[in-house]
This record gives C-alpha cells, sequence and structure tokens, in this order.
C-alpha cells in the first residue's frame, strides 16, 4: 500500500510561485497583475480620456463654483445626475465601479488631478482585487493538485 500525499497551503503557495503568481502582492504591483491578467487599461496620467473608455472620472465646476465629481460611462457630456455626479468625492464608489470595469477587459481614465488624491485608494483597491484573484487561483491550484498528484488535503488549524 503507499504512502497518502498530503497537500498543505504551503505546497500550493509554492506551485503558483513556480507560475510567478506571488502571495501578497500590494499596490502598484497588484496592479499590474489584475491589469495584465484582466487585459484592461487603467489611465491615471493623461491629461484627458481619449474617448474609448468604459469609465471616465473627473471633476467639473457648477454654475455657482461648487466642484462635483464625475464618475459615467457617457463621453458625450450626457450624465445622469443621479447616477453619474457626486456631491463629495467618493473615492471608494469611483474605483468599485473602475474595478467592475476592469475585470472584464474595460478600460477606465481617471483624472489626474484625481488620482493624485486617489492615490491611496487606488492602491488599497488592487490591493484587494489581486487577493480576490490570488484567492481563486490558490484554490484552482489545490483542486488540480488533488485531482493529479496529492490524495489529501492538510486543513491549516485557522480554517
Amino acid at each position: 500500500m503507499s504512502k497518502k500525499r498530503i497537500l498543505n497551503p504551503t505546497i500550493v503557495r509554492e506551485r503558483l510561485e513556480e507560475d510567478g503568481i506571488i502571495f501578497g502582492l500590494e499596490g502598484d504591483d497588484a496592479k499590474a497583475f489584475c491589469l495584465d491578467k484582466w487585459d484592461a487599461s487603467f489611465d491615471t496620467t493623461s491629461n484627458w480620456a481619449m474617448g474609448h473608455e468604459d469609465i471616465i472620472v473627473y471633476s467639473e465646476t457648477t454654475a455657482d463654483d461648487y466642484e462635483v465629481w464625475v464618475c459615467t460611462d457617457n463621453h458625450n457630456g450626457n450624465i445622469n445626475i443621479n447616477e453619474d455626479v457626486y456631491y463629495y468625492q467618493a473615492n471608494e464608489d469611483f474605483m468599485e465601479r473602475a474595478l467592475e470595469t476592469l475585470r472584464y477587459g474595460g478600460s477606465v481614465w481617471i483624472d489626474s488631478y484625481m488620482a493624485e488624491d486617489m492615490e491611496y485608494d487606488i492602491c488599497d483597491a488592487f490591493t484587494m482585487a489581486y487577493e480576490d484573484e490570488y484567492e481563486g487561483l490558490f484554490d484552482n491550484m489545490k483542486d488540480e493538485l488533488l485531482n493529479t498528484e496529492y490524495d489529501e488535503w492538510e486543513k491549516p488549524e485557522d480554517e
């Protein structure tokens, strides 16, 4: 009778690293990984949107000199006041909407002036998105290894 081969999280992480998938990427590294995996475009450096983006985020000044923030999918200026215009700079909401678009290979442009203020929120959003991607890749690798090379999963103490 052969000895059972036991799979554990360390083995799964090592196999993922062999494929270039690193545990715990953050910030710009997480952003680069996600954009590459999703085949998406995220522009925070251009002065103007090019007109092909799926989501654009920018600020406008009202007739009475108040600043409002816009997150829209409409390049023609026909924004939906109820859904696209914000009285406050809602960075988390902007990034949630951006990530929804990027995950499906979309393109997002954020005004460079706003992106400076959103730096933390952008890094945090991509770090969390990478954690979600990594978790899915981890589970897929675990299943693949259990189906091909290992007999049993060693459940970690904290699981």
